[in-house]
């Protein structure tokens, strides 16, 4: 990458193409060969590829170049396509609820620009043999460009921000550039993920760090179909499953711009609150703040505050506008919104759609080219001084699935959802890959009717990491799927003090292996948390019958076992030898399968 200064600033350039604004680079020396992980976030404009771990090899001198932010997935579809694509916000002719800035198809492997988390793991050997590792973190939700390359021996990492969001010319109003925290040592990629989890973990709220996962019920499994007498009916079956949270999800407001209660919902807040209070559980709402319908009363009153880009008003997710939170006065309206939602009930706030948006408007109090920038600053003080007000009021990140994960999302809020599809596999694939740098307690998840599967298969892996959040038909739920909730419920809830202090990963499996590597279309998939004291709770799925009556399952613990088959009650104790061998899963349905394993 070759620099050129341009004022106070250098300007990173890669084959004749300025890329934008520096903002921090680290040069490790002594390098002989390296990988990239990134952890791909969920999009809706990349919908099947989950939530995905992605390892590159760097070729000496061919640059890997991680976009992380709002619009990472677009954005690195975008610059794949041409790197001075000027991105803007089209709109799309295949409309289905959700519309995004899309140019081109999502990143494969093997393309330069790769969509990615905000946290970035880079492990090889050194010329003297050893491994060796560097973690990054970024700080803040800026889109950022996270260019890697090894060349001649030095890996070079350098933080840049992309001149189409930043225009290199206004960056000096920028109030302090955004920055990564970086660590580097020797070891291999497990020690780089180590280091990560350390940092990640530090930037958590404390309340966050260490809290029982809890058991949620979503209304989302009903559409915006809801009413005050369908939530009611929810409402009692959640009861009889003691869960915990009541999470009432898009369609109980009266538009989205205006967040209360509609006229389905005649009893208003107080009646919503006692409902939740009848049922013994906690008021949750979903709401999407930065957005508005062109209908609603503050788009209505306020047009001057809505979002534009490129000249355009952006359309976005089920065709409403964004507010720009980057203009002082829309975070005081939302601040009331909010302190009026907190006042009468709201314990859990789910929220949702495109919450920092590109504004280059100039009827706004920010910076011209700027807007993304101070969105993020607007965004995050709403929360602060939201959180600080009502601390008895948990926040989660539920942006399009998960959106964005970097150490400035994380302390501000206490969970994130680990991905927007309400599906078993593509669930097992989100805790995995989040599980790689959040503990258990932050691997969140939804559960839907799923009604091709077995009761087992739809149940087995919502029991490790949680929070558990169901999106299914609970009041019509049988009196058997029911009844096996209620026990795999109960493996969760025995489970979940542990759940800070272990992490979700792929179990060992013998006698079957993925094709190259776990995807969420694989007829096998099978994941355990592992707690740091060696007990084990392992839930596999196989979506189809295989050609062999079993697969071994290798603990990760290497002494003796007491393993306990959930869904049956048999306990068998195996030896150390045992142990090492494997333990058997019947493999020939399909089904799903529930094991803990305790050391003896």
């Amino acid at each position: 990458m070759d620099s050129i200064a341009f004022g106070r600033f250098q300007v990173a350039k890669v084959d004749g193409v300025e890329l934008g604004i520096v903002a921090q680079t680290v040069i490790e020396s002594g390098w002989s060969s390296c990988s990239v992980r990134l952890l791909r976030c969920f999009s809706w404009d990349a919908k099947h590829r989950a939530f995905e771990i992605l390892d590159t090899r760097l070729e000496n001198g061919s640059p890997l170049i991680a976009v992380c932010g709002p619009y990472a997935t677009a954005d690195a579809a975008a610059w794949n396509q041409d790197a001075q694509m000027d991105v803007g916000f089209p709109e799309r002719e295949d409309y289905d609820g959700v519309l995004y800035l899309v140019h081109g198809e999502p990143a494969v492997a093997g393309e330069r620009y790769q969509d990615a988390a905000g946290w970035i793991a880079v492990a090889g050997r050194g010329a003297d043999g050893e491994e060796r590792f560097v973690a990054l973190a970024l700080e803040k939700s800026n889109t950022q460009l996270v260019h890697i390359c090894l060349e001649d021996g030095n890996l070079e990492i350098s933080l840049i921000l992309p001149k189409q969001i930043y225009p290199i010319e206004a960056c000096a109003e920028l109030i302090g550039l955004p920055q990564m925290q970086v660590t580097a040592g020797l070891g291999s990629v497990d020690e780089a993920h180590a280091r990560l989890r350390e940092m990640i973990t530090d930037a958590m709220p404390q309340r966050a760090r260490d809290y029982s996962a809890p058991l949620i019920v979503d209304t989302w499994g009903f559409g915006t179909n809801v009413d005050q007498q369908l939530v009611s009916s929810v409402a009692a079956t959640a009861k009889e499953l003691d869960l915990e949270i009541l999470t009432i999800d898009k369609g109980w407001e009266t538009i989205v711009g205006q967040w209360q209660p509609g006229p389905h919902f005649s009893d208003g807040m107080a009646g919503l609150a006692e409902i939740t209070a009848s049922s013994s559980t906690r008021l949750g709402l979903w709401a999407s703040l930065g957005n508005a319908d062109p209908a609603s009363q503050v788009a209505l009153e306020h047009p001057d505050w809505i979002a534009t880009w490129r000249g355009k008003t952006q359309v976005v997710s089920h065709r409403t506008s964004s507010l720009c939170m980057g203009h002082g006065p829309v975070i005081e309206y939302l601040a009331g919104a909010l302190a009026d939602l907190a006042e009468n009930g709201l314990t859990w706030l789910l929220h949702d759609f495109e919450t920092i948006s590109r504004c280059d408007s100039a009827l706004h109090d920010h910076p011209q080219g700027l807007g993304e920038d101070w969105a993020v600053r607007g965004w995050y003080r709403l929360l602060s001084e939201f959180r600080e007000k009502f601390p008895e009021v948990w926040v989660v990140n539920c942006w399009n699935g998960g959106r964005p994960l970097d150490l400035q999302m994380i302390a501000h809020h206490d969970t994130t959802i680990g991905d927007d599809w309400c599906d078993v596999r593509h669930n097992a694939v989100a805790k995995v890959g989040l599980g790689m740098y959040l503990p258990a307690h932050w691997c969140s998840s939804y559960m839907s009717d799923q009604n091709q599967l077995t009761l087992k298969s739809q149940l087995a892996i919502y029991a490790v990491g949680g929070p558990w959040i169901l999106m299914g038909d609970i009041p019509n739920w049988s009196a058997e799927k029911l009844d096996l909730a209620k026990n795999v419920m109960k493996v969760y809830r025995n489970w979940r003090p542990l759940f800070p202090a272990g992490s979700v990963r792929w179990a060992a499996l013998s006698g079957w292996k993925p094709d190259s590597r776990w995807r969420a279309d694989q007829e096998v998939l099978a994941l355990s948390f592992v707690h740091e004291t060696g007990r084990e709770l392992m839930a596999c799925v196989f979506s189809e019958p295989l050609a062999i009556n079993e697969v071994l399952w290798h603990p990760v613990h290497e002494g003796a076992l007491r393993v306990v088959n959930e869904f049956t009650g048999e306990s068998v104790n195996y030896s150390e030898d045992e142990v090492r061998a494997g333990i058997p899963i019947a493999s020939n349905l399909a089904d799903g399968h529930l094991f803990s394993a305790v050391p003896n």
